[in-house]
């Protein structure tokens, strides 16, 4: 049973991935280097 602190850090660290990948990509896409 997850308690309700490990749920809510489990959310931010799954929206901290999320967000920092989009950014990878964005600074990727615009730099036009794959």
């Amino acid at each position: 049973m997850v308690t309700e602190i490990g749920f809510v850090s489990l959310l931010v660290a799954g929206f901290g991935l999320l967000a920092g990948g989009l950014v990878y990509l964005a600074v990727r896409i615009s730099r036009g280097r794959w």
